[in-house]
């Protein structure tokens, strides 16, 4: 029963850290869900990936781009927001159930399948759209800065591959 515990708790860090690193990679370009209608929180800045705050200031910055080039993908953004926002809402929901289900008195392991394959559908889905609104912005970003955004996320994966690394290790003794 431990190892068949143990198994839910990996497989529920896992999710948490692949839905996490989508959600984190999608809110980078400025998707908008959760709550709010499919607005975002600064939506009183006209929404927008560049009025997402720091992540999109950094990622306008880091790959250099142009007053034309920020409005064009902001409209790309946009066009496609109300596409993702359910799928946000849905993963969000989906999330919570499977942590409603793991924290059960009885957990019921085919029911923790079950939502565990409903999170990796919705995931699949996010990421198939997000692919989409991509290939539109490829056209608007110049090689460099596609091999610079390109970069980026090789980063961001390393780092989510250590912490991932780290969680599996456990922390080193001492710290």
């Amino acid at each position: 029963m431990k190892t068949l515990h143990n198994g839910f708790v990996g497989l529920a860090f896992l999710t948490a850290v692949a839905v996490g690193g989508t959600i984190v990679s999608g809110n980078a370009w400025a998707d908008r869900g959760g709550d709010r209608g499919g607005r975002c929180a600064c939506s009183g800045r006209d929404g927008g990936w560049k009025g997402h705050g720091q992540q999109g200031d950094r990622l306008a910055k880091a790959l250099d781009l142009s007053k034309e080039q920020a409005e064009q993908v902001k409209a790309i953004f946009l066009k496609h927001r109300d596409e993702i926002a359910p799928l946000r809402k849905e993963m969000m929901s989906d999330r919570r159930e499977l942590r409603k289900l793991t924290r059960s008195d009885k957990p019921d392991e085919a029911a923790l399948r079950e939502q565990a394959k409903k999170i990796a559908a919705t995931s699949g889905d996010l990421a198939v759209r997000r692919a989409k609104v991509f290939q539109e912005v490829r056209t608007v970003l110049t090689p460099e800065q596609i091999r610079k955004f390109r970069a980026l996320q090789e980063k961001r994966d390393r780092r989510i591959d250590g912490m991932m690394r780290r969680g599996q290790e456990g922390q080193p003794k001492g710290e």
